[in-house]
């Protein structure tokens, strides 16, 4: 009788089985080990404990000094700000005190816009290529913009070897300029003057120069100096500023050659103040091959951007390379090396009026043709996933 009472059946709901089953955690509700991943059935059976994570005490280190904690507190909420609009007010103050040199400023801000544009673009949109063939073929791409953008933009603030330089006047309206040894071409020419003191307000003062080289060839050389004052109204009265477009670029053909180039020109303006000042340079590398580029870049950001991102994730690689492209272009155009700062600013704000909404509008389009913006993330669809599993 005792044997047969050891063997009877326990109760389903109050066994000593089921007590020790009881302390037993799932693995749906056991906490995820430092890789992500929950440990199986097995695992907590046999009470494995974790290899990472909250199972591994990490190596205990210096406790934080009181700068690095007001730091980790407070940087990304409002002291990196701070700090930016202090720089940027010491840059602003040194530059109206004639603090800083213009092409210094120059430099930075359009150097720096440049390269902000590609870096913000360029680098998420490299981490959504998964392919290793497509992220070379990116990164040269990038390189490639990087080239288009930053050439025109730097150049003008850069410093040029001068191989001869010269003044034209009423007395001297003619001259032979001998280059420096060992140059023979082609140049470029920069065409500059100062406008005199008692000159009008506003004045454009115009110039024809005919340059000639070896065996007789030549070329005209034309352009407009501009002299304008500006007046403000304010609370207290107004104010005034003026503006001075006197200097200019121009680019010899490459046929035009010589150790001597003979200037002229037929008449010099008398409101110039020191005459017609004529500088020889070596001849840079042709801006509108770099154009050039710039356009292929952006058509090459049409076919990336047709091929990444989702409805969430947009790489704005189109608006960023068109901007970049309107920037350098117009800056180009329009700044010299003693006048950088308001070429920027215009430029900037072309650029994106022009190239930021116009690339934006396209880049819509183009995700739209391709379908990316009814792609659902990654995220999401790993979401949906995990909550269609069984429990």
């Amino acid at each position: 009788m005792a044997r047969n009472a050891d063997k009877t059946p326990k109760d389903k709901t109050g066994g000593p089985d089921d007590d020790q089953d009881s302390d037993l955690v799932l693995p749906t509700d056991a906490e995820p080990d430092a890789d992500g991943y929950k440990p199986t059935r097995r695992q907590v059976a046999r009470g494995d404990k974790p290899e990472g994570g909250k199972g591994k005490s990490a190596p205990a280190g210096p406790p934080p000094t009181k700068y690095q904690q007001f730091m980790e507190q407070h940087w990304e909420g409002w002291l990196s700000q701070v700090l930016l609009i202090l720089v940027l007010g010491a840059g602003v103050i040194g530059y109206k005190m004639d603090l800083l040199r213009e092409s210094m400023i120059g430099i930075l801000l359009s150097g720096g816009l440049v390269a902000s544009a590609i870096y913000v673009t360029a680098i998420p949109a490299y981490d959504l290529i998964k392919n290793p063939t497509g992220r070379r073929l990116f990164a040269a791409l990038v390189v490639l913009w990087v080239i288009a953008a930053g050439y025109p933009t730097l150049r003008k603030g850069m410093s040029r070897k001068v191989l001869a330089e010269t003044v034209l006047t009423e007395e001297s309206k003619t001259v032979k300029l001998p280059i420096a040894e060992g140059q023979v071409g082609p140049y470029d020419v920069t065409v500059s003057g100062s406008l005199k003191p008692d000159a009008a307000q506003s004045s454009n003062i115009g110039y024809e120069l005919v340059v000639t080289g070896d065996g007789g060839i030549h070329t005209e050389l034309s352009g407009e100096f501009t002299y304008a004052v500006h007046q403000a109204r304010v609370r207290r009265g107004s104010t005034h500023w003026t503006e001075q477009h006197n200097q200019l670029e121009h680019r010899l053909p490459r046929d035009l050659r010589g150790s001597e180039l003979t200037i002229s020109t037929d008449r010099v303006e008398d409101t110039l103040q020191n005459g017609l000042h004529v500088t020889i340079h070596p001849q840079s590398y042709d801006p509108n091959w770099f154009f050039v580029a710039g356009i292929f870049v952006v058509f090459a950001m049409i076919y990336v951007e047709s091929r990444i991102g989702d409805s969430k994730t947009k790489p704005h690689l189109i608006m960023a390379s068109a901007t970049t492209l309107v920037f350098s272009y117009w800056y180009h155009l329009h700044a010299t090396s003693n006048r950088m700062v308001a070429p920027t600013l215009d430029a900037l704000i072309l650029a994106v009026i022009t190239g930021g909404i116009g690339g934006t509008i396209v880049g819509a389009i183009v995700r739209r043709a391709s379908g990316r913006d009814r792609l659902k993330p990654a995220i999401d669809d790993e979401k949906s996933d995990r909550a269609g599993e069984p429990a």
